[in-house]
């Protein structure tokens, strides 16, 4: 028999038993017959054992990717919940001092960000523990971006200036988030010692909402 007569019979084959996926139910005898080699291990297997196992690692992916959903799920829902503890702590602060330790204690206590830098270009009143920077190192920070950022490379000036008390070449990845409004413009900078935390292309939905939770508080504050 020639490769291609052979070729043209298995597909022949098949679409027939595609078509008739419970003939070999009624085929006992030829399905004793029928044996596949053992992955791995060189022995023959029944056709029931092999179908058993691909149905087994089917079930394991399927796990798997439950598992993973509901891990991603089980994130999410602490992130919200951080979410909703950061805006009742802003909306119960109730002048600029308390807006900004809120924000600050939150990022620290909810979000577990290692360092943070609140910076300003201008603002209506001065705010406790903001640094005023130049409008060039917020456009450094900024980076062309119009809303959060992550992945962000301050130079290393740039990083002395917002983390004075932290040695250099500690902090390894950058991200931030802006505060704009009518009474203010600035940012909050968050930096990690861990490379991977604020990884360049990271989701920034987040980081938006922080950050108009923070200009509309700050933004009360200062009005």
């Amino acid at each position: 028999m020639g490769s291609e007569e052979g070729t043209n019979l298995a597909e022949e084959l098949r679409g027939f038993l595609r078509a008739n996926p419970d003939f070999l139910f009624h085929e006992q005898e030829l399905l004793q017959e029928l044996t596949l080699p053992h992955l791995g291990l060189g022995a023959a297997s029944s056709l029931l054992e092999r179908q058993v196992q691909t149905l087994r690692q089917e079930r394991n992916t399927l796990q798997n990717r439950i598992a993973l959903l509901l891990e991603t799920a089980q994130q999410n829902a602490l992130l919200a919940s951080h979410l909703g503890n950061l805006a009742t702590a802003l909306l119960a602060a109730r002048d600029c001092s308390g807006t900004v330790s809120a924000i600050l204690d939150q990022l620290r206590g909810g979000f577990q960000v290692e360092a943070i830098a609140l910076v300003t270009v201008h603002s209506a009143a001065p705010l406790p523990r903001v640094r005023t920077v130049p409008a060039a190192t917020l456009e450094e920070l900024r980076g062309g971006n119009s809303g959060a950022a992550t992945g962000i490379t301050p130079s290393a000036g740039v990083r002395q200036q917002l983390f004075p008390d932290t040695p250099p070449g500690e902090l390894h990845s950058f991200a931030l988030i802006p505060l704009e409004g009518q009474h203010l413009l600035g940012a909050i900078v968050l930096a990690s010692r861990d490379p991977e935390r604020y990884v360049p292309g990271a989701g920034t939905d987040l980081l938006d909402q922080i950050a108009c939770l923070a200009s509309t508080a700050l933004e009360r504050c200062l009005s």
